[in-house]
This record gives C-alpha cells, sequence and structure tokens, in this order.
C-alpha cells in the first residue's frame, strides 16, 4: 500500500527533468508560427496585388510612351527625337515585353476553348485528374523559378547587345516560357471550376488533399532561414494565385447563368478551400520551425526584407525598378497570370453580352451585363 501511495505521488516529469522553462520557450514559439505566418502572407498578398496592378497599369503606359519615342526618333533622325521623347535600348525592351504578352494571349490562349478544356478536363478519370494536377504544380513552380530568370536575361541582352544573336534566343525563350506557362495555369483555373461544379465534390476533395499531402513532402527535411524564406515566398504566390483562380470562376460561372444562391454556394466552396490551404500553411510552417529549430521572428525578418525591396531601403545607391525587385525575390510570374486573367475576362465579356441581349433580368449580374452589351442601364 505504501508503495501505491509512493507512485501516484511520484512527478514522473520532474524526476527525469523534461519539463523545463525551453520546453516552454518552444512550445510558445510554435504556437506563435501561425500568426506570425498570417501576417506575413497578408503582407506578401498586398504585395502581389500591387505587383499585378503594375501589369494592369504601369506596363501598358511604359509600352505606349515607347511607341512614341520610337516614331518621334523615326520622324526626327537627324536629332535623335523630339525633346525627351527620344528612343533608347530600355524602350525596345518595352516593346519586345509588350509584344510577347500580345503574342501570349492572342496566339496562344485565344484559340484555346475555355468550354471544350472544361469537359475535357470534367469527362477525365479521378487518377488521371489527380496526375495532371500533380503535373501542373510541378511545373508551375518550375516556370516560376525560370521566368524571371528568363526575363532579366532578355533585358540584359536588349539593353547590351540588342544586334547579337543571343538577343533573339531570348526572345524566343521568354516566349516559348510564357506560352507554356500560360497554358499551364489555364489548366489550373479550369481544373479549378470543374472542382467546384462537380456534384459530388469528389475533385474538390482530392485538390484539399492535395494541399496536405505537400505537408508530407516539406517537414520532415532540413532547412535554414534562408530555405524557408524561399518556401513561405512560394506560399505567397499560391495565396495569390489561389484568390485570383477563385474570383475568375466565380466571374465566369456568374456570366454563364448563375442566381443568387449559386454565388452563395461559390463563395461558401472558396472559403472552404481557403480554410484548407491556411490550415495547410500554418501546420506546414509550424513543424518546419519546430524540427529546425527556427524562431517565429523569422517570419518579421522576412517582411523587413520585402519591405526593403519595396521602399529601396538596403539598395541606396543601385538603381532598381523597385517591384521588379519583389517579383524577382518572391518568383512572381506576372506575365502569364495577367493573359490567363484577360482570357477568362475575354469569355466572360462573350456571356455577358448574350446575357445582356436576352437574359434574365433577375440574374446576379444583370445589370453589369446591359452596361457592356448596350452601354445603358
Amino acid at each position: 500500500v505504501e508503495s501505491l501511495f509512493q507512485i501516484l505521488n511520484l512527478d514522473s516529469l520532474r524526476q527525469d527533468g523534461s519539463a523545463t522553462e525551453e520546453v516552454d520557450a518552444n512550445m510558445d514559439e510554435f504556437l506563435r508560427v501561425p500568426y506570425k505566418l498570417e501576417g506575413l502572407l497578408l503582407f506578401g498578398l498586398a504585395i502581389t496585388v500591387d505587383s499585378f496592378l503594375h501589369v494592369l497599369t504601369v506596363v501598358p503606359l511604359k509600352f505606349a510612351w515607347s511607341c512614341l519615342c520610337f516614331i518621334c526618333t523615326v520622324c526626327r533622325p537627324m536629332t535623335g527625337g523630339i525633346g525627351r521623347c527620344r528612343f533608347h535600348r530600355r524602350h525596345l525592351y518595352q516593346l519586345v515585353r509588350g509584344l510577347i504578352i500580345y503574342a501570349t494571349y492572342h496566339y496562344c490562349l485565344c484559340p484555346i476553348s475555355i468550354g471544350k478544356l472544361y469537359h475535357w478536363i470534367r469527362g477525365q478519370e479521378m487518377l488521371k485528374l489527380y496526375v495532371l494536377m500533380a503535373m501542373v504544380e510541378i511545373f508551375d513552380r518550375l516556370m516560376c523559378s525560370l521566368g524571371q530568370d528568363a526575363l532579366d536575361s532578355l533585358y540584359w541582352n536588349i539593353t547590351r547587345r540588342p544586334c547579337h544573336p543571343r538577343t533573339i534566343i531570348s526572345v524566343v525563350v521568354v516566349l516559348i516560357y510564357a506560352m507554356i506557362h500560360s497554358m499551364i495555369l489555364l489548366a489550373h483555373v479550369a481544373t479549378l471550376n470543374v472542382a467546384m461544379n462537380s456534384a459530388d465534390q469528389a475533385l474538390l476533395s482530392l485538390l484539399i488533399g492535395g494541399n496536405f499531402a505537400e505537408i508530407k513532402s516539406t517537414v520532415f527535411k532540413k532547412y535554414n532561414k534562408v530555405v524557408l524564406f524561399k518556401i513561405t515566398s512560394s506560399d505567397i504566390c499560391e495565396r495569390f494565385k489561389l484568390v485570383l483562380f477563385l474570383g475568375l470562376v466565380l466571374l465566369l460561372n456568374c456570366t454563364q447563368g448563375g442566381d443568387k444562391n449559386m454565388v452563395n454556394e461559390y463563395l461558401n466552396m472558396s472559403c472552404i478551400i481557403m480554410s484548407a490551404e491556411m490550415i495547410c500553411d500554418w501546420i506546414k510552417h509550424s513543424f518546419i520551425t519546430k524540427f529546425n529549430f527556427i524562431k517565429s521572428s523569422a517570419y518579421r525578418d522576412y517582411a523587413l526584407i520585402l519591405a526593403g525591396d519595396i521602399t529601396g531601403v538596403g539598395h541606396e545607391g543601385v538603381n532598381i525598378d523597385h517591384t521588379h525587385a519583389v517579383v524577382k525575390r518572391l518568383g512572381f510570374a506576372q506575365i502569364p497570370l495577367f493573359c490567363v486573367m484577360a482570357r477568362y475576362i475575354r469569355e466572360a465579356a462573350r456571356y455577358a453580352d448574350i446575357l445582356g441581349d436576352a437574359g434574365d433580368s433577375n440574374h446576379v449580374i444583370y445589370s453589369f451585363a446591359v452596361v457592356y452589351a448596350r452601354g445603358s442601364w
């Protein structure tokens, strides 16, 4: 009886010394990671939105200004232009980049039928779709790492040796990259559209399960702060792509005859997908930092690095495009995402035109369709 009372009163954690202040501090760091990570991802999402808007606004303006400088230089070849309208090699890069965007959109994505692609994906077996999504994710990440280097190589060749054969090779490489990456992203959006329209939601469960399968391939490897920053940068781009793709799917389905009930259903499914993505990121980063003894304060350091790229702090004395600096660090694919968005908006506008001519006045976007089709309410 006495030995039984001794066993009951024995504090095993105190005896072996495992319950220490260091263990409690590590547990506190483990619980802080989701909060610190989500703050960084929200900041990164704002950066990617700003960079994407840069393509929508500043890049067309640069293209138009480069065209004007080229015309002025051709008209006044003796003086090299009119006033400040003088054509330089950097303007040639803007022209080439604009033509690459147009060629990717018009000659690569426009011939692809969104409806045929949707029904082809929907008719495939579940196993084939799983393999397809795995291939899309792998090649997407490979293309993201290749894209910015290809554009930097193109800029260097155009500004340093515009008449060299290597410049032509760089143009071809960037054009091929933009087309391949755009088609990959187009297939990604189409698969997400099929998943959200499936009656049994089996494909949606497969897509969500793929997020958690990523945990297995990452958390049991050895990382340092530099590698963790690359993983976090990839997660920032993934978060933006998911938000953009969900918006494009919602826009396209609204123009194809959706009502308010459909919109509410899509919003609920979008919340489920985003919640699964967030939980997956929380689990992945929490255990990566735990197994590699990385403090949660590392995410604040990452935010400072990104803020320095935007503001120019830390790049004093260097003539650098701050938008390009942060895009290169994140590996953000601006051109393919812009082309895919333009293709889906064109498809939605086509259905909006049909809806505006002969549509249901109770449709959720009927008023906007009338504005687009007829130009009046």
